[in-house]
């Protein structure tokens, strides 16, 4: 009975991920920690804690839970809701540092882009260290030795995610839409079932559908699922006027689903009208690294997780931008860059 209580409070939380649920603030005891036992950071979002224990069950640790408002980090991040602020606020409460004796605490990359390290250095001794992207690689990198391998540097958009990220985003636009069933149950059922086709056909096989490049990702979703509904409605026998009423309905979810597409996924950020204008995902932001303030320290290399930086080789000590059109603008490069040595080659959003 506790596994299925388990299971379906996991299944909400999977559905309802599109809203902020808040657990309590303060430090987790993992184990039996000591004196030196690892001190990992989460922001308070239910479910993202829950996994984290999780994950961590045989590890004597620390689980330090800052405020995120109640979202994940990435989204919190995003939002200017999680920041170096918080991570002060969660050491000086919890007493962090008369527990432990060294000065570490490892942070989900996500945070990345909005957590000024040194200001939380200056203000409580700790430096923060970060995490692999993925929290399903956290037992492989605290069987590492608290080491990221070079594949925990990279974003990951599994099966899993998407799914999750299909089935909440649908239930939110039911629930949007939900007030039409008072009027029109059977229409609005119909809409609910084009979303849920939409969006589990899009990420299910997001690996193998085309890039979007000039509207191509979009016009496959919607050709293919476009030809499914004709097939259908030619089966039940459905009227000239209803299959042109649910192929427009299809094509208005395609490009929904083409429009969240711009900043729905940790893979690609951009705008709605760039995408309209190009038809591709591409970020706005095309990191240049100026190699007169590069110092290379590699924090850029160390937090972006679409390795769109490299090191370079030779005599000449700086990094450079070996990917910029992976660019998914997290900002989390500017953002730990000491020297303000990164820019937008646009000249927009220049480091400061």
């Amino acid at each position: 009975m506790e596994r299925i209580k388990g299971w379906l409070w996991e299944l909400f939380h999977i559905f309802f991920r599109h809203y902020n649920f808040p657990c309590q603030l303060g430090l987790i005891r993992v184990g039996n920690p000591h004196a030196d036992s690892p001190v990992f950071l989460s922001g308070n979002y239910t479910l993202t804690v829950h996994r984290l224990l999780r994950k961590l069950r045989g590890v004597d640790c620390y689980l330090l839970v800052a405020n995120s408002r109640g979202s994940n980090v990435w989204c919190a991040v995003g939002m200017n809701e999680f920041s170096e602020y918080d991570v002060i606020d969660a050491v000086t409460v919890s007493g962090l540092s008369r527990l432990v004796n060294h000065r570490r605490i490892i942070a989900p990359v996500y945070a990345a882009p909005g957590i000024d390290v040194k200001a939380v250095k200056g203000a409580t001794g700790f430096n923060i260290h970060w995490g692999p992207t993925h929290l399903n690689d956290l037992p492989r990198y605290i069987a590492n030795g608290l080491k990221r391998t070079s594949d925990m540097f990279v974003v990951k958009f599994g099966l899993q995610d998407r799914l999750e990220q299909a089935l909440s985003t649908t239930l939110a636009y039911t629930l949007t839409i939900g007030v039409g069933f008072f009027f029109a149950p059977r229409f609005v059922a119909g809409v609910v079932g084009v979303i849920a086709t939409v969006y589990l056909f899009s990420f299910c096989f997001y690996p193998v559908l085309p890039e979007e490049r000039r509207w191509r990702r979009s016009a496959v979703v919607a050709v293919t699922l476009g030809g499914a509904m004709a097939a259908l409605g030619v089966w039940r026998g459905w009227s000239w006027s209803d299959m042109l009423t649910w192929e427009t309905t299809l094509v208005g979810v395609v490009l929904l689903m083409s429009m969240d597409a711009c900043g729905s996924s940790p893979l690609y950020k951009t705008t709605i009208t760039h995408w309209l204008k190009t038809g591709d995902y591409k970020s706005l932001f095309n990191p240049v690294i100026d190699p007169a303030l590069c110092t290379n320290c590699m924090q850029c290399i160390i937090v972006c997780p679409k390795n769109v930086f490299a090191a370079r080789r030779n005599g000449v000590k700086t990094v450079v931008a070996v990917k910029p059109d992976e660019c998914e603008e997290c900002l989390a490069c500017i953002k730990q860059c000491p020297t303000d040595a990164i820019f937008n080659r646009s000249g927009q959003h220049k480091g400061t």
